[in-house]
């Protein structure tokens, strides 16, 4: 049984989103990649010791959520402002040299792409634990854990660990 509501999800995603830098029309994968490559003992001790705060049950949650790729749309996409994509359509518009290009056209209104996972939350709901990732052009990107807080009824960021950055 997972931690919080989709709802719940839904709210970090907000916040989270709002400290990235997006365009009006975001566009976003379509399903949601929990940043691990692989959830080796390694891995999951790097994330335990390098993102101060973690709860074992906030990771706990984060894993089994993401065990699988989950739609974004419609249940994780706050206000509708992430335009959602599918790994074809991306396929397609990066297929050679010229898929900036092309993306930049196609989606004028969006800075990059997007991805992330879905939300890993404790037992009460007051820490919550989530992967994004961007990228912008061929080697300008960057992509990440977030961790966040909920005191008085608000979520704020609370830590957050790179993994990566071209």
């Amino acid at each position: 049984m997972s931690n919080g509501t989709i709802a719940d999800e839904r709210e970090v995603l907000a916040v989270c989103l709002d400290e990235l830098y997006l365009g009006a029309r975001q566009v976003a994968r379509a399903s949601t990649r929990s940043g691990l490559a692989v959830s080796t003992e390694r891995t999951l001790s790097h994330l335990r010791e390098n993102l101060e705060g973690l709860s074992e049950e906030t990771l706990a949650d984060f894993l089994a959520k993401n065990r699988e790729a989950h739609p974004v749309q419609p249940d994780l996409n706050p206000g509708g402002r992430l335009i959602c994509v599918h790994d074809e359509e991306f396929h397609h518009i990066f297929r050679d040299g010229e898929g900036w290009d092309r993306f930049r056209r196609t989606f004028p209104e969006s800075d990059g792409t997007l991805r992330f996972s879905r939300v890993g939350l404790n037992d009460d709901v007051t820490q919550a634990m989530l992967y994004a990732g961007q990228q912008f052009d061929w080697n300008i990107g960057s992509g990440g854990f977030w961790l966040f807080s909920k005191t008085d009824g608000a979520w704020a960021e609370s830590g957050r660990l790179g993994n990566w950055i071209s």
